[in-house]
C-alpha cells in the first residue's frame, strides 16, 4: 500500500505546486491610466464593471446602442473619478454590426489617445421560449448579439494589441448556461457554448502575443435583462431554475474582478455554476487543481438526479399537452 500513500502524496504535491503557480504568475488588475473598453456598458454587468475600472482610474469606453442609456451611465461613471486624466467616452453602436464596430473602437481611440489595453464583452440578451414555438430569426438574433457581437469586437481589438505589442487582456462574459442548458434556452446556450469555446482557443493562441484572456460564468444577474428575460421566460423553466436568488450586477464585478487577480482563466460566482466548471472544464486550467478534482467528482453523482428530475417535469409537461389537446 506504499505505492498508493507515495501516489496520494504526489497528486497533492502536484495540486499545491498548479496553486502556487497560477497565484505567483497571475497578471494583476493594473487598470491605472489605461484605456478599457466595455460592451454593453450602459447598464447591468457591463456599467458594474466599468464603474469599479473607473474607480481604480482607468479610462473607460462604454458602447451600447441606446444613446440616452448611454449618457446617463456616463454620468454614474463620471462620480467614481479618481484623478483628471482619466476619461469617460461613450459611443452608440449596434455590435452586431462588423463595420459599425471597427469604426467604434476607432472613435473610442482617436478620443482617449490609447488603444484598449482591457476589453470586456458585456453586451448580450436572452429571449427564453420554447424551440418549436420560436422562429429560427429568434436563434439568429441571439447569435449575432451574443457570440458576434462579442467576436467583432475582440478581434478588432486584438489585432490592434497585436500591431502595437500591447500585452493586452480580453474578458469574455458567458453564463452558468455555457456548460449545461435545458428546456427554454435552445437559442441562448449554444451562444454561450460559442463564447465559452472561443474563450479556450484564445487562452491558448493569444500566449504568442503576451495576451491574457479570461471568461466569466455568471449565474443569475439581478439586472433590468433579467426582468426582460422572465416576460418572455416559459414556467417549465421557471420551475426548473427555482426561486430566484442571483447576484446584483456589482458583487459580480467585485467576483470577476478577484477571479482576474487570482490568475483564473474560467471564473464563477456561485456554487451551481462552479459545480458545472469543474465538472465540464475541457481544457482550460483548474482554478484549485485539488478542489476542483473533490467537487468534480461530487458534481458529477449530483447531477444525475438533477438530469431525471429535468427530465420528468418536461414528460409531465407532455402528458399536460396530450390532455389538452384530448
Amino acid at each position: 500500500m506504499s505505492w498508493l500513500y507515495t501516489f496520494f502524496i504526489g497528486i497533492i504535491i502536484f495540486g499545491l505546486a498548479c496553486e502556487a503557480f497560477m497565484r505567483f504568475t497571475a497578471r494583476r488588475l493594473d487598470v491605472l491610466k489605461k484605456h478599457c473598453y466595455v460592451t454593453g456598458g450602459n447598464s447591468g454587468l457591463g456599467l458594474a464593471v466599468a464603474k469599479e475600472l473607473f474607480k481604480r482610474g482607468a479610462t473607460v469606453t462604454i458602447v451600447a446602442q441606446r444613446i440616452e442609456q448611454l449618457k446617463e451611465a456616463a454620468e454614474e461613471i463620471e462620480k467614481f473619478r479618481v484623478n483628471e486624466s482619466q476619461k469617460v467616452v461613450f459611443v452608440s453602436v449596434d455590435c452586431t454590426d462588423k463595420q459599425k464596430v471597427k469604426e467604434a473602437i476607432e472613435i473610442s481611440i482617436q478620443k482617449t489617445g490609447q488603444i484598449p489595453e482591457y476589453v470586456f464583452t458585456c453586451a448580450g440578451a436572452s429571449y427564453p421560449g420554447l424551440f418549436v414555438e420560436q422562429d429560427v430569426e429568434v436563434h439568429e438574433k441571439n447569435m449575432n448579439l451574443n457570440y458576434f457581437g462579442s467576436l467583432y469586437t475582440i478581434h478588432e481589438c486584438v489585432k490592434r494589441m497585436v500591431e502595437a505589442k500591447i500585452k493586452g487582456n480580453v474578458i469574455l462574459v458567458g453564463s452558468t448556461l455555457s456548460m449545461l442548458s435545458f428546456v427554454g434556452f435552445s437559442q441562448y446556450s449554444p451562444t454561450k457554448y460559442a463564447i465559452r469555446g472561443l474563450a479556450e482557443a484564445l487562452r491558448n493562441e493569444l500566449k504568442m502575443y503576451g495576451i491574457n484572456v479570461h471568461v466569466y460564468f455568471p449565474g443569475t444577474i439581478l439586472s433590468p435583462g433579467l426582468e426582460t428575460e422572465n416576460q418572455h421566460k416559459p414556467q417549465i423553466t421557471k420551475d426548473i431554475e427555482g426561486a430566484e436568488d442571483g447576484l446584483t450586477p456589482e458583487q459580480c464585478a467585485t467576483a470577476l474582478f478577484k477571479g482576474i487577480d487570482r490568475g483564473e482563466v474560467a471564473i464563477t460566482s456561485d456554487l451551481i455554476s462552479l459545480l458545472f466548471r469543474v465538472s465540464t472544464r475541457g481544457g482550460m486550467p483548474t482554478n484549485n487543481f485539488i478542489l476542483d478534482t473533490i467537487l468534480a467528482s461530487v458534481a458529477w453523482i449530483a447531477f444525475i438526479p438533477w438530469r431525471w428530475y429535468t427530465d420528468y417535469l418536461v414528460l409531465s409537461q407532455n402528458k399536460n399537452l396530450n390532455k389538452k389537446e384530448q
